[in-house]
């Protein structure tokens, strides 16, 4: 049979190694590896050149990491750090990396996006007229009018790739089963990376009993002179008549509504110029509210010169009889 040998220094050398091993298996079933995703909120480095606006960037990442038990408990996304650094970019699009800063002890494994896409566009500005569209049917024997928005216009700034086709903002108001003027301030609605000035616009919606209405001619009306040796021929109002809404009794002694006085100093040719609709008393609103009078122009006929009369040629004398 044959006896192992061991000296005291061996001893203690193997007993040290067993502890070890059996630290090391302890703190391991007690404390394991493990790996954890966080979604961390991306934020940028870096400035853009004015006049250029950012897009297509991500608000946030997923960054999974890699860790013991004890050190993953109560790390929070705030915890972390996404960069994307915008140094030297210029207009167009780019790809950049995402730099992701991790708590001490914590290894990154995966970031997802580890790296974005985003698209640098130029930033423009333009005035654009506000209008307001009705939804629904206010309560039965009512009526709604022609909704009215101020201010009518706003300026909106954004990417030249989306003004460039914008051409005014819609709104909505609902009067479904109302029987009162509605009063409403409202968030203009704004496509993605477009803001406006003001960004809330108050509209009103009239609601009024039901009126009756009767379609009367316009009149137009006009001051002033064509250029020289120029006149009127004709002034046509386009549409010639218009639907008027009041009580019976006003509309029973209106027989034409009138435009507002439009001047017509100078011109030598056809023109055509907006006029709006006077509002005669007691008339609740009239459709359309606006016409277009088309005024007509011709060059004046000189005057007719009738011919000189011919002078008259007066009798020979008759010579007397000479007697013998």
């Amino acid at each position: 049979m044959i006896r192992l040998k061991w000296s005291n220094n061996s001893m203690m050398l193997l007993s040290v190694l067993l502890a070890v091993l059996l630290w090391v298996y302890v703190n391991n079933a007690q404390n394991p590896v493990k790996e954890q995703e966080f979604r961390v909120t991306l934020e940028t480095r870096g400035e853009l050149p004015q006049g250029l606006t950012l897009n297509g960037l991500p608000k946030s990442v997923t960054v999974r990491v890699q860790g013991k038990t004890a050190q993953l408990s109560g790390i929070r996304p705030a915890d972390f750090q996404a960069i994307v650094d915008l140094s030297y970019i210029t207009e167009g699009e780019t790809t950049r990396p995402v730099q992701v800063t991790a708590p001490s002890g914590l290894q990154v494994v995966q970031v997802n996006p580890s790296r974005v896409t985003i698209t640098v566009e130029r930033v423009i500005q333009k005035q654009l007229p506000v209008t307001a569209v009705v939804k629904g049917e206010p309560l039965s024997g009512h009526t709604a009018l022609e909704p009215v928005v101020q201010p009518t216009a706003v300026l909106v700034r954004g990417p030249a790739r989306i003004l460039k086709d914008l051409k005014k903002l819609e709104l909505t108001v609902d009067i479904t089963g109302t029987n009162q003027n509605i009063e409403q301030l409202l968030m203009i609605p704004l496509p993605a990376g477009v803001t406006a000035s003001p960004d809330r616009v108050k509209v009103l919606v009239p609601v009024t009993r039901a009126l009756p209405s009767r379609t009367l001619p316009v009149v137009p009306r006009y001051t002033g002179s064509p250029a020289d040796s120029y006149q009127v021929l004709r002034v046509i109002p386009q549409p010639a008549t218009v639907q008027v809404y009041a009580p019976v009794e006003v509309l029973r002694n209106l027989e034409s509504i009138s435009t507002e006085t439009i001047r017509i100093d100078g011109i030598s040719g056809d023109v055509l110029k907006e006029a709006r609709l006077l509002l005669p008393e007691g008339v609740v609103d009239i459709v359309p509210g606006k016409v277009e009078l088309a005024f007509q122009v011709k060059p004046k006929q000189p005057p007719t010169q009738e011919p000189p009369e011919k002078p008259q040629e007066n009798p020979s004398p008759t010579e007397p009889n000479k007697q013998p």
